[in-house]
């Protein structure tokens, strides 16, 4: 059985520097002192690596790929990292990872990684401007998006089908029962906020039901949204049963139900959207739509490690599937109980 092969972190690890220095020494990049760049290629060629750039013919210089996210505090990019990071390791390859904050640091992060730094980009759900586009589609690198804001992005892509997602979740509260049912929508500037409402209100249609804007609210993607959200949801319309577009806003209505003294399922039912990790520990446990947020950078991965071979994609468009994951947070209204 052949001995696997080194990698760039090994490397970083035995001569104490960055993958980037490495990525830089072997790649004849200045950035490193000569000692350092010394030591850096005394270690390569004592642990035997081999840059990627000589293996099997594929393209690629520096055997790193980047990622560029708005945010890696939370849990829905951390799983979409972990997933890019399971995937590249089987291709032996090496993670640059960056958070961009905003659309102009996005822009000046994109044309640092794009100056020969990596092989290929992985965006996060990125803002990508007009003109940060044109120099990303004008570029050479290749680029593959996660979770695009916008459709009209022509760079492959993976995303979820957020319709069908929303549509089961509002499904099944109907279901069980539930006609008075609330949506707090998501941030308006990403188009899966309304594929998701309108998941939301075409249910609420097949089952018969009109959509009422007054039990419709807006947040942001975060906890404290969902509380405000929820919060004026719940004093002026009380729903028997609220669908969040996130399992951040999800978690919010909890905090706006149990501050207002309503158990949930018995008082409220919520039903949320991603299945983050905190969704599972929840107290009770969140009813949600799985979305597939690990596999979704697996895809992401592999549809860029295509192109940074050389080799087409069967679609630029991957979708991947939903679930709705049922637990404890959805039961039938009291008055049909």
């Amino acid at each position: 059985m052949p001995a696997p092969r080194v990698t760039i972190a090994q490397v970083a690890a035995e001569a104490g520097v960055s993958a980037m220095t490495v990525s830089n020494v072997i790649n004849s990049r200045p950035g490193a002192s000569e000692s350092t760049r010394q030591r850096v290629l005394e270690v390569a060629e004592r642990l035997g690596y081999t840059p990627p750039s000589t293996r099997n013919g594929k393209r690629g210089r520096t055997g790193l790929v980047g990622v560029l996210t708005l945010d890696l505090t939370g849990e829905y990019s951390l799983e979409i990292v972990r997933g890019i990071a399971e995937e590249i390791a089987d291709d032996e390859r090496e993670l640059l990872l960056n958070a961009s904050v905003d659309a102009i640091r996005e822009r000046d992060r994109i044309a640092f990684l794009a100056n020969g730094l990596v092989d290929g980009l992985l965006l996060i759900a990125p803002v990508l401007e007009p003109e940060t586009m044109q120099e990303v589609q004008a570029g050479e690198l290749p680029v593959v998006v996660i979770d695009p804001r916008r459709l009209d992005m022509d760079l492959p892509r993976v995303m979820v089908d957020n319709y069908e997602g929303v549509r089961a979740g509002t499904q099944h509260l109907l279901e069980l029962g539930h006609r008075r049912i609330a949506y707090i929508r998501g941030e308006e500037d990403h188009e899966s906020t309304e594929r998701r409402f309108r998941g939301y209100a075409d249910a609420l249609l097949l089952a018969g039901l009109q959509p009422e804007p007054a039990l419709v609210a807006s947040s942001n993607f975060n906890r404290q949204g969902g509380v405000h959200a929820a919060t004026q949801l719940l004093t002026t319309q009380r729903p028997t049963a609220i669908v969040a577009g996130a399992d951040l806003i999800a978690l919010g209505a909890f905090d706006a139900a149990q501050e207002l003294g309503l158990s949930i399922p018995d008082d409220l039912s919520i039903v949320g959207f991603d299945d983050l990790p905190q969704a599972a520990h929840s107290v009770p446990p969140l009813t949600t739509v799985r979305q597939p947020l690990r596999d979704m950078g697996r895809a992401g991965a592999r549809a860029l490690l295509s192109l940074i071979a050389n080799q087409p994609l069967p679609t630029d468009d991957i979708r991947l599937p939903t679930k709705l994951i049922l637990r404890d947070t959805t039961t039938a209204p009291v008055d049909i109980r």
